[in-house]
């Protein structure tokens, strides 16, 4: 029996024992890494160093560490349930090692590859362009990626991110720089004239899927290796921004941490209001300093 025979099986078994949203995140892993490779063989012949090299080739290919043991965690899971079948007696995944990761990584690139940077992701033309403009204010990923025009605000200037999506777990609100807004409505009124907008609706959709964007990794590459700019993670745009804005710009600490997310201030409208338009300010600067 194969891997992905087995894997049928265990959606079956499990169908009403996990949790949706668990058994779908489940099979939207094994689809994208499993399936086409170790999926395909037969489940009892595939030993703990097919394991091994399946997740060195992830850590080669740049997923981070973390992920991969999140992938590791799922593809045990369906071993450990081919146990239960009887076609194995040994979990192949219980002998593989991974190399330690480390949350902190600091960005310790010089001050003018730090302006390369913000202007390469400035200049950019490519159709991800807004998205990488938008991370450039200090928004996660996930965050841009799941914004809906109804968290838009164009009258004011300002977007909601969602206590759902971010990890303030409160809705945040910020007001656009003019770059951003300028940018979002030129995408909305290209949506009206097309007759596609609606509240509903993501901000940014991939057109090969017509669903929003998922992975970002290909668009990002090619921007640094157009620029020659050395290989970071999407992440690390917010570590540019603390660097930049702190370290070269004299921006506080404060202001900074408002701007990213990182937020414990008081809940009041008077300092949120004021928050709202110094972290702007944060931006704004940061987006002028390298014209």
């Amino acid at each position: 029996m194969t891997l992905n025979e087995v894997f049928e099986k265990y959606l079956i078994y499990y169908e009403f024992l996990l949790r949706p949203s668990t058994l779908k995140s489940d099979i939207a892993t094994y689809n994208k890494h499993i399936k086409q490779g170790l999926g395909l063989r037969q489940i009892n012949e595939i030993g703990f160093l097919d394991i091994q090299s399946f997740c060195n080739n992830l850590i080669r290919s740049g997923y981070k560490i973390k992920t991969v043991k999140n992938i590791l965690t799922k593809l045990k899971v369906v071993f450990k349930f081919a146990i239960k079948l009887e076609l194995i007696t040994k979990n192949p995944c219980d002998f593989v090692e991974l190399p330690k990761f480390d949350n902190k990584i600091y960005f310790n690139h010089s001050v003018k590859m730090q302006k390369n940077i913000i202007k390469a992701i400035v200049n950019n033309t490519a159709p991800t362009s807004d998205i990488f403009y938008f991370l450039l204010h200090g928004r996660r990923k996930n965050e841009v990626l799941s914004l809906k025009w109804s968290d838009i605000n164009l009258k004011n200037k300002t977007y909601s991110i969602p206590f759902q999506i971010n990890k303030a777990k409160r809705t945040m609100i910020y007001l656009m720089s003019d770059g951003l807004y300028h940018r979002l409505y030129k995408r909305y009124v290209s949506l009206v004239k097309s007759g596609s907008y609606s509240l509903d609706n993501y901000v940014f959709v991939n057109p090969a899927t017509n669903n929003k964007y998922v992975d970002l990794r290909k668009s990002w590459y090619r921007l640094l290796k157009t620029n020659n700019l050395p290989k970071l993670r999407l992440h690390d745009i917010r570590h540019l921004i603390a660097t930049y804005s702190i370290n070269y710009l004299g921006s506080s600490v404060e202001l900074v941490s408002y701007c990213l997310g990182h937020t414990n201030i008081a809940t009041t409208q008077r300092y949120i209001t004021k928050d709202m338009k110094m972290s702007l300010g944060v931006i704004e600067n940061m987006l002028k300093s390298v014209k």
